[in-house]
């Protein structure tokens, strides 16, 4: 990892989480959980990597005038938190399909806590079932499909 960047996204508002890789064995009902802060600069970097610069995201004036009443979070990047969730699972992990429904907005310095649960396995290919949570809310669900060594 990149010591300069790393310390100008943490001075600039974002949390670096240690990478731990889980233990067990990934079978059915086997649970994951991770939780990140999103932050403006999390926000103005997932705009960046991705070129999604809509307004909903960036301008607070434009984005009062819609349903959300106030700039929100990238869908893509509050289930880009499903990846480092299931990264963390035991072996090598390799994300295959992913399948979403977003229910409420992520505002800005939410906490977002990913919840997955291992319902299909064959051989080393997996499905999990996954809720993206702000406190007691669901604001994202559906389903990932992932290969493990």
């Amino acid at each position: 990892m990149n010591a300069e960047l790393k310390d100008i996204y943490i001075r600039s508002g974002g949390e670096v989480k240690e990478f731990e890789k889980l233990s067990g064995e990934i079978e059915v009902g086997y649970k994951i959980e991770y939780e990140k802060r999103i932050s403006e600069v999390d926000v103005f970097m997932f705009g960046l990597i991705s070129g999604d610069f809509n307004p909903v995201h960036f301008d607070e004036d434009i984005a009062a005038r819609t349903k959300f009443g106030g700039r929100v979070v990238h869908g893509m990047l509050t289930t880009s938190l499903v990846s480092a969730a299931i990264a963390r699972m035991p072996g090598i992990i390799v994300l295959l399909e992913a399948c979403f429904r977003y229910t409420k907005p992520v505002r800005i310095g939410d906490i977002v806590r990913v919840v997955g649960e291992v319902v299909e396995k064959e051989r080393n290919r997996f499905k999990l079932d996954v809720k993206c949570f702000v406190g007691d809310d669901v604001v994202a669900e559906g389903y990932v499909k992932a290969l493990s060594w």
